[in-house]
């Protein structure tokens, strides 16, 4: 199934088996090549078809990411965000290979993103997403990941502890007071949002109409 040979400075290993597309590989050793022959070997026998593809050594995360950010995330309702953390994971891992991308590279990510100031949740959502583009290589594209999911690996962030603060007696007339007081052009409305629909910051400033449903309140 496996043939090695010379080429110039390097063995090549060429693996053909009926029915599966061609593996080539190539090593600075004989030893290295036949190590790897075998290992093919052994994994075929054992019936992971997956062995001969090496799909996971033939895609880089750019690659799959175009792909999940075209198909699962655009149908997102908060595909704009999901999108922006993915960017930032392609910053950092975007021409690896998805077998090279390993645990130790996504705690430095992890750890990278801290030190930039994002928070805790903040972080634990990057892993998150990083993580779903990971299963989605394994389940939509049928790529077999020989150490499994490189982010599973890794210990998240400690999440904060959730808040349940609420607005005491006349604390509410003061901010819209203030607001009123401030001059500044939507604060108020913004108060008011927030304070009847629990949104976030971040969602309160990135609302769109197309977010809104007005019959459906």
């Amino acid at each position: 199934m496996a043939s090695i040979t010379k080429r110039g400075a390097v063995w090549q290993v060429r693996v053909r088996r009926k029915g599966a597309p061609l593996v080539v590989r190539t090593f600075d050793l004989r030893a290295d090549a036949e190590a790897w022959a075998g290992e093919i070997e052994r994994e075929f026998r054992r019936g992971n078809i997956a062995a001969l593809r090496q799909d996971a050594q033939r895609f880089t995360v750019t690659e799959v990411l175009d792909r999940y950010i075209a198909g699962p995330v655009a149908a997102m309702r908060s595909a704009k965000d999901i999108t922006t953390r993915l960017e930032r994971a392609r910053a950092r891992f975007g021409p690896l290979f998805l077998a090279n991308v390993r645990g130790v590279e996504v705690a430095a990510w992890r750890d990278e993103l801290r030190q930039d100031g994002l928070a805790s949740q903040s972080v634990i959502h990057h892993l998150n997403a990083l993580s779903a583009m990971f299963t989605f290589a394994e389940k939509d594209m049928s790529i077999d990941l020989p150490a499994g999911n490189p982010v599973a690996k890794v210990r998240k962030p400690q999440a904060p502890k959730a808040r349940d603060r609420r607005l005491r007696q006349g604390e509410l007339d003061a901010l819209l007071h203030s607001a009123s007081e401030a001059r500044c052009i939507g604060l108020r409305q913004i108060i008011v949002l927030a304070v009847e629909t629990s949104m976030r910051l971040g969602e309160l400033l990135g609302l769109e109409w197309n977010r809104v449903d007005l019959p459906r309140r």
